[in-house]
C-alpha cells in the first residue's frame, strides 16, 4: 500500500521538536537517549520525523505529538540484561517513566515493552525464565485481562499496577505527580 511506513534513516534525538514532546510527557532526553532514537519516515508520500524505540524483529514504534504508529515488522521489544527479574510494560512510554520512578529496578532487570497487548501470548515463551515477573499493565480492561492471563500462569508474576492505582498508567502518574 502506498500509506506504509518507510523508515529512512535514525539519530540520536536532536530535534527540538522532539525533546519538547519528551519533556511534555515528563520524559528528559537523556533518560530516552539510550532506548529510544530520532526516527525520520515517509508515510503517504510525506516525510516525518518521531521517537522511535526498536522492537526485537528490527521495526520501530513510533510517536510524536500529532503520531502514534509502527513500522514493520510490529512486534514487542526484549532488553536483556541477563537478570532473574523480568519488567513487562505495555508501552514505551510506561517503561521511560518507569526509569524515571523506579531506576535501580530498571537497570538490574530484564525488560519486554509489549508495543501491543496482542503480544502478550508470543512472550509467554519466555517467562519461564524468570524468578520474578513483575508486570506494569494499564488500568483498564484490557491491561485487567492480559494481567490476568500471566498470573493465572505464572506463580512467580506479581501486579505491580498498585503502584500507580489512581492513573490509567505510569506515564500518566508521572505527568500528574510532581515528583
Amino acid at each position: 500500500t502506498a500509506s506504509k511506513i518507510e523508515v529512512l534513516r535514525t539519530r540520536e534525538i536532536e530535534h527540538e521538536a522532539l525533546i519538547q514532546y519528551l519533556a511534555k510527557r515528563k520524559i528528559p532526553v537523556k533518560i530516552a537517549q539510550p532506548y529510544c532514537k530520532e526516527v525520520w519516515f515517509s508515510y503517504s508520500s510525506k516525510e516525518y520525523f518521531a521517537v522511535g524505540l526498536e522492537n526485537h524483529l528490527g521495526g520501530w514504534e513510533l510517536r510524536n505529538n500529532y503520531f502514534k504508529g509502527s513500522s514493520s515488522p510490529k512486534s514487542y521489544t526484549y532488553i536483556k540484561r541477563e537478570s532473574k527479574t523480568l519488567l513487562i510494560t505495555e508501552g514505551m512510554f510506561d517503561f521511560l517513566s518507569l526509569i524515571i520512578l523506579e531506576e535501580d529496578l530498571v537497570k538490574a532487570s530484564d525488560i519486554i515493552i509489549l508495543n501491543s497487548l496482542a503480544f502478550t501470548s508470543k512472550i509467554k515463551v519466555y517467562l519461564s525464565n524468570y524468578e520474578n515477573i513483575l508486570l506494569y499493565l494499564d488500568n483498564d480492561p484490557a491491561g485487567d485481562k492480559a494481567t490476568v492471563e500471566i498470573l493465572n500462569l505464572f506463580r512467580n508474576a506479581t501486579d505491580e499496577r498498585n503502584s500507580f492505582k489512581n492513573y490509567k498508567d505510569f506515564n500518566e502518574k508521572l505527568m500528574k505527580c510532581k515528583k
